[in-house]
């Protein structure tokens, strides 16, 4: 019995095919890809490029969760290749894309991906078929005047070409200010904590002391669901508690920038 070798993703899939069946071609394709990986928040599965949202492809990172010391952090993101293993370690390169907004300045607002030191860690180590490849973002004054947004893919350098569509440009936003975690949606929190508000976050913060970042929210809403319906519940008696103390003080309700009442009604399924 003839055995069909088919390479994907770096690994070997070995299917049966009987003798009266024609011969495949074998694969022989030098080309070799790279895609950004999302996981499933129900099962932690590998996500395919049409259950890629674009919230999902948003980033966010704010300097606010590490102090006013932290003036250079790092930000990791995962990434696979399709295509032939290599028994050598394999550079790979990222580029910005310029959105036309409040873009990033390389070397201001993150290092350049271009950075000598930086590159060493752009690497597919040999005979892996993935790794998680850094951004190292930097707290510059300006970023007291709003966000930044960093959007960036991959750049074919001979050894990598870009891959799917959807699975290949990522965007960070970069802030010294509170700004909406990236898991939010995808974590639902919307469904359970009611729709985001940067005001909301930080009582949310400040009430429990946790960082409210995409790290904790995600081991959160992973985890105990009847913790997280007792935490929600917890929030909305903690709000009416602490605004009832402000009019007392002949203060107003806790309000987001906007106007609007902080409030931590969940958001309807219907």
């Amino acid at each position: 019995m003839k055995q069909l070798i088919n390479i994907l993703t770096g690994s070997l899939f070995l299917f049966g095919m009987s003798s009266c069946e024609k011969d495949l071609p074998v694969y022989e394709t030098p080309d070799c890809w790279l895609n950004f990986v999302y996981y499933s928040s129900f099962d932690g599965s590998v996500l395919g490029t049409e259950e890629v949202t674009d919230e999902m492809r948003y980033a966010s990172y704010s300097f606010v969760y590490v102090g006013e010391e932290v003036e250079v952090d790092t930000v990791w993101f995962e990434i696979s290749t399709m295509g032939f293993v290599s028994d050598e370690d394999r550079p790979l390169e990222l580029e910005q894309i310029q959105t036309g907004g409040n873009d990033a300045k390389a070397d201001v607002h993150y290092v350049a991906f271009t950075n000598e030191e930086l590159k060493a860690k752009y690497m597919i180590p040999a005979r892996k078929t993935g790794t998680k490849i850094p951004v190292v973002v930097k707290r510059d004054p300006s970023l007291s005047n709003g966000d930044v947004t960093l959007q960036f893919t991959f750049k074919d350098n001979g050894y990598f070409k870009p891959g799917y569509d959807g699975l290949t440009t990522r965007t960070l936003s970069i802030s010294s200010k509170l700004t909406k975690p990236s898991v939010w949606e995808e974590s639902y929190c919307d469904y359970v904590f009611g729709l985001y508000g940067s005001e909301k976050h930080r009582l949310m913060i400040e009430w429990s002391g946790e960082k409210w970042d995409d790290a904790y929210i995600k081991e959160l809403m992973d985890g105990d669901n009847a913790y997280v319906n007792y935490l929600a519940g917890w929030f909305a008696r903690k709000l009416e508690e602490e605004n009832a103390k402000r009019e007392e003080a002949g203060e107003e309700p806790y309000k987001e920038e906007d106007g609007t009442p902080v409030s931590f009604e969940p958001k309807s399924w219907s």
